[in-house]
């Protein structure tokens, strides 16, 4: 068990710095840039990367795919880049086909250099970061938290907080894309979703504030189910999880391999991103293409600020942010 700390880029002339922790047979690599998972391995002589990642620094910020990364201020889509706060409309920059803000608006906080600090003893590292009064439309100066802990028995703990001066909202998020086989595309994993009810999505993958029951449809994940199981293996779409508190939301289980996941979080919803949009030619010529691994980000539910029954997305000063997930790994010897 320990925790190991190097340089692995530059950005905006600040150090880009990568942790690697290590524990129970997993190796953790977290950078920096966007507090984010660039590899998680299995340890011994033929390592299997769980994860999608990128070998130089230099084309994380040349991709827009989030990989690994802790996006926000607002997770997922805000439509029309703009809320209304207590009476007073805000807009954002709507990075998403000119017409909704995504992730927080072209300059999130997953595109950023986070400070950093490494607990060996605990097997973790501490990211944090201030996000200023105005920042990317957002009100209020807002200080971010998220820690890495590799705990006992093969868990990927991710803890996530923030405190802020003045409402508004708030809403992060962990974009890993997973394979648990390491290679290949994820259409075949079999995936299981605490999940009895989904959010319809109109245009521009929107929420209409509609809630859907999944079952008899291509949604129905609540048995394990092949991703491709209803014929295609596209899915961008946000699951009401079932039940509250800290609970399981998802299995993800590779059958050729017998690696398995549990996905165990607090939010009330969690999104199901397949990748099919994947389309990433690194500086030395790897080409990472649809479906080569896929999200389940816990988060509340996309465009909450201007839907009045969705879970309340707001923070106000005094109360703190929360949300804790925790991924736990089966692994075959």
């Amino acid at each position: 068990m320990g925790v190991e700390r190097d340089l692995f880029g530059r950005f905006r002339g600040r150090s880009v710095e990568r942790f690697t922790l290590s524990r129970d047979g997993l190796v953790a690599e977290i950078i920096s840039w966007g507090a984010t998972l660039r590899s998680l391995r299995t340890a011994g002589a033929a390592p299997v990367d769980l994860v999608l990642g990128l070998e130089r620094f230099a084309d994380y910020p040349a991709q827009e795919a989030y990989l690994g990364a802790t996006v926000g201020r607002f997770a997922n889509r805000i439509a029309g880049g703009r809320f209304t706060l207590d009476g007073r409309i805000h807009e954002l920059p709507r990075n998403e086909k000119g017409r909704h803000t995504l992730h927080g608006g072209p300059d999130n906080l997953a595109r950023r250099v986070w400070s950093a600090e490494a607990d060996p003893e605990g097997c973790a590292v501490r990211f944090s970061i201030l996000s200023p009064d105005g920042d990317q439309g957002f009100p209020g100066n807002l200080r971010a938290r998220c820690t890495y802990r590799l705990a006992a028995d093969r868990v990927l703990r991710i803890e996530m907080e923030a405190e802020t001066d003045a409402p508004t909202p708030v809403n992060f998020a962990h974009h890993s894309y997973w394979n648990l086989a390491g290679s290949g595309t994820i259409d075949g994993h079999l995936l299981t979703l605490e999940a009895d009810r989904v959010l319809e999505a109109g245009p521009d993958t929107i929420p209409t504030g509609r809630i859907l029951e999944v079952a008899g449809t291509r949604y129905d994940f609540r048995t394990p189910r092949r991703i491709d199981a209803a014929g295609d293996a596209d899915y961008d779409n946000c699951f009401v999880v079932r039940g509250e508190g800290f609970r399981r939301v998802a299995r993800l289980e590779d059958p050729v391999s017998g690696r398995r996941m549990e996905l165990w979080a607090d939010q009330p919803g969690v999104q199901l991103y397949t990748g099919f949009k994947l389309d990433i030619t690194t500086s030395g010529g790897r080409h990472i293409g649809p479906r080569a691994g896929l999200c389940l980000e816990t988060e509340n539910f996309p465009n909450a600020p201007n839907i009045p029954h969705f879970p309340d997305a707001i923070l106000r000063p005094g109360e703190i942010y929360r949300h804790v997930m925790e991924h736990r790994f089966s692994l075959p010897e």
